[in-house]
């Protein structure tokens, strides 16, 4: 039997489990949302209130994106992974240094953003009811390092992004060695 096909129905051993499959894709998707309103949000000139909204949406991302990252690295401490089998060790140390890099950058981003906008002068309000406290105080030289602090990793992010799913492809149509199938939901 095919590899890909004995992954497709593979025990639960060699899956993540559904927790693990749905932080992944939530956490995925909130990722590609803030960055990507990170990105048209800084090109609207002015304070205009889409601007502002889109400001608000993309702090309630990031301290959603904080949070479910801190639960997902709880799960993957309390929660072994399924083994990568049939690859070259040098793949293996490159898939494991990378998902901890993509775990760092969970972290760091959103908490660097929340310190930007505690130097801007700006309190984060998560979803528009629950005020969180603010850590500085407004530091407009702070803010500028911050600003750079929050966004230079947003690049490096989106490169660890890119080899992940390029990799993950990789596995899928070039390997077919149904490496995919472990992070895929059960049909």
């Amino acid at each position: 039997m095919q590899t890909s096909a004995r992954l497709a129905t593979a025990r639960p051993a060699e899956r993540y489990s559904a927790t693990a499959i749905g932080l992944h894709w939530l956490i995925a998707l909130l990722i590609v949302c803030g960055f990507y309103l990170g990105w048209i949000m800084t090109d609207i000139p002015g304070f205009t209130p889409t601007k502002l909204k889109y400001f608000s949406w993309h702090k309630r991302i990031g301290v959603t994106v904080f949070m479910l990252a801190e639960l997902r690295v709880i799960w993957c401490a309390t929660h072994s992974a399924p083994p990568m089998q049939d690859m070259p060790r040098w793949q293996i140390g490159v898939a494991h240094l990378t998902h901890f890099l993509l775990y760092v950058f969970m972290l760091v981003i959103p908490a660097s953003g929340y310190l930007y906008s505690s130097a801007a002068g700006l309190q984060v309000v998560y979803l528009g009811v629950l005020p969180l406290p603010t850590i500085i105080g407004p530091d407009k030289a702070l803010k500028a390092t911050l600003r750079l602090v929050h966004i230079a990793p947003n690049y490096t992010l989106l490169v660890l992004v890119v080899m992940h799913v390029l990799a993950a492809f990789k596995h899928h149509f070039v390997d077919r060695d149904g490496l995919l199938g472990r992070i895929k939901r059960r049909t």
